[in-house]
């Protein structure tokens, strides 16, 4: 029979360690994988809001009126219109503010999408470092 002190003896320790840090590291760098792709949605929708209309606009005048008719119904353009704040039902005090509020939004889920992609980085760096046996770990 062999003691649990032969058995711990035989463990490699480092293999076990680094087989934890690379699946938490993994997690993570997938879990900021999901974030990005939703933030990044979320950013082109708040995108869409402000300028979709002008977008729309441009493009529309190009197809022809049945094209652009089927073209809403399948995107929703006229839900996502009525959705949003129509600022031209705003006096000018409330419209500055919508603005306002709407570019720090803007500010604030591009700032998120570059703080993810760092850590992306920065977890994929350490993944590759994790990898390669050092021997000064």
């Amino acid at each position: 029979m062999t003691s649990s002190v032969d058995y711990l003896g035989s463990v490699d320790r480092d293999a076990h360690v680094r087989a934890a840090r690379r699946r938490q590291a993994l997690d993570a760098l997938e879990f900021e994988r999901d974030r990005e792709e939703m933030l990044a949605v979320e950013l082109e929708d708040v995108l869409a809001g402000v300028d979709g209309k002008r977008v729309d606009a441009a493009v529309f005048a190009q197809m022809s009126s049945e094209d652009v008719r089927l073209v809403r119904e399948a995107i929703g353009g006229d839900a996502s219109v009525a959705a949003s704040v129509d600022r031209d039902d705003l006096d000018p005090i409330e419209s500055d503010v919508a603005d306002f509020a709407l570019e720090q939004e803007i500010a604030r889920l591009e700032d998120e999408l570059s703080s993810s992609r760092r850590l992306q980085g920065a977890l994929e760096r350490y993944l590759e470092l994790l990898s390669a046996r050092t021997t000064a770990v």
